[in-house]
């Protein structure tokens, strides 16, 4: 409810119906509601109503007037700051330039001659014309259609992205227990939003592709400068990911592709994205390193895996601000930094499937959870694949990855080798190796007096318990005394 129709609701309530103090009716007042109010009194009363001049005017208590006062003061202060928010939308806040992220980006010049713009200088309402093309200039872009500034770039394969040659991309890559990644045939994707909570509520102002043309990855950035402009936005990205099979993200599966179909769907676009073989790299980074680092964040990722380091980056949680600032005021000073996080991020993406290929490859190499990685072979039906692994990392395994190895020898007859890895684990009290040994003497070579003595060995809960008894009866049985 807008100021000026809480203040006029106030003086109905009190009863004073008309302005107080010469002050204009609201513009947002129903016509002919005062009069509605003074037939309806008369009827009630069965006199002839009055003319609006002779109707007395009841004056508010102290409480209703304080209120009136109050809103006023509002109203007053809104009219000198300058022209109000849409309704049923806060005013913006101004760029607080002692806010604790603003100190790394002032007086930043993200393209020659650049001069920020001055927040206040445009309506809340919308920017003003003109605007636009000064973006687009300083994004180095086009204006593609009302509201939409495209930026394209061409990194030439022969880089490389921190420690990662990107001609590694030019071919399949194989490696991942989700399968193989042609990255010819796939799209890279990242989006900048305008807030982190999903739902028809948020929007994508910055929609990050890159897919590779001949000896480059091509990296294309569709800035949003107007709601109006989100369907043309989105239809042109569907067209150019057309022909395309495949999609990589990094937490796309929860986050960026869901919006990507709800933005679709409430702007009537076709969606081209959904449909696509989609390799969300989220998973495969937290499979690996989730036990080593302290996150698994893109950023951290390419940090600890790529070596690569950003310098003066902004930090995602500031670009919706940066966002906001440039929609409501017309303030486009950090935009260009916006557009540069999302182009590492993209690049990133592409770079981060080989290096996380070697790192399933070679786990010990990368630091990684050896064990973790095993799992998802298996889990992915390379269960070959999984065991090779253990075996080639045998000497870094931890207690869990030598008793999964265990497990797997145990599954093939292998008998003496399981034997050997659960005596190792048993000697360091590993309760779960000595109780293998256990049934392994019971079971297989007969031998109950070896498994009696292992089982002494174990905690008294009643499996063991009952396992100890059973043991004890058949030494009985065979006429063999405990060792």
């Amino acid at each position: 409810m807008s100021l000026r129709r809480r203040l006029d609701t106030l003086r109905r309530e009190s009863g004073a119906v008309g302005p107080l103090n010469g002050d204009a009716p609201a513009a947002d007042a129903s016509p002919g509601h005062d009069a509605r109010i003074t037939d309806a009194r008369a009827a009630a009363t069965g006199e002839a109503p009055k003319p609006p001049s002779e109707q007395p005017r009841p004056s508010p208590n102290p409480e209703t007037r304080a209120k009136i006062e109050r809103l006023r003061r509002q109203i007053e202060a809104v009219r000198t700051a300058g022209e109000p928010s849409p309704p049923g939308v806060a005013p913006a806040r101004p760029w607080n330039a002692a806010s604790p992220y603003a100190a790394p980006f002032a007086g930043s010049t993200a393209a020659p001659g650049f001069t920020p713009l001055q927040v206040g200088t445009m309506s809340a309402a919308k920017p003003r014309r003109g605007d636009d093309a000064r973006l687009a200039e300083l994004l180095r872009g086009e204006i593609v259609a009302p509201g939409v500034i495209l930026t394209e770039r061409s990194v030439p394969l022969s880089r490389r992205h921190g420690a990662v040659a990107l001609h590694r991309t030019a071919g399949p890559v194989e490696g991942l227990p989700e399968g193989n990644v042609d990255p010819r045939g796939v799209v890279f994707l990242d989006t900048e939003t305008s807030g982190l909570a999903g739902g028809t509520g948020t929007v994508i102002f910055l929609l990050g592709l890159a897919r590779l043309a001949g000896d480059a990855l091509v990296v294309r950035q569709y800035m949003l400068t107007a709601f109006s402009g989100e369907a043309a936005m989105l239809e042109s990205a569907a067209e150019w990911v057309g022909g395309l099979e495949g999609m990589v993200t990094y937490n796309g599966r929860s986050f960026d592709l869901p919006l990507v179909a709800a933005r679709c769907r409430l702007t009537g676009v076709t969606d081209r994205f959904s449909h696509l073989r989609h390799l969300d790299l989220l998973p495969p980074t937290r499979r690996a390193f989730a036990r080593r680092w302290g996150d698994c964040r893109l950023t951290t990722a390419e940090r600890r895996l790529l070596r690569f380091e950003r310098e003066n980056d902004l930090p995602g949680w500031a670009a919706p601000e940066s966002w906001f600032a440039y929609v409501r005021h017309g303030d486009a000073t950090r935009l260009p930094l916006v557009a540069e996080h999302n182009f590492h991020d993209v690049v990133t993406l592409a770079a981060l499937v080989p290096a996380l290929a070697d790192a399933h490859a070679e786990p010990g190499a990368f630091e990684a959870d050896i064990l973790a990685v095993a799992r998802a072979f298996e889990r992915y039906g390379a269960s070959g694949r999984a065991y090779r692994l253990l075996e080639e990392h045998e000497a870094m395994l931890d207690t869990d990855g030598l008793l999964e190895l265990a497990r797997y020898y145990r599954a093939s007859n292998d008998w003496p080798r399981a034997c050997e890895i659960w005596q190792r684990l048993a000697a360091r009290g590993v309760a779960e190796a000595v109780e293998r040994l256990a049934k392994y003497h019971e079971h297989v070579r007969r031998d109950y007096a070896a498994a009696l003595a292992l089982a002494e060995r174990l905690p008294p809960v009643p499996d063991h318990d009952r396992r100890r008894h059973r043991l004890r009866r058949k030494l009985e049985q065979n006429g063999q005394e405990p060792r």
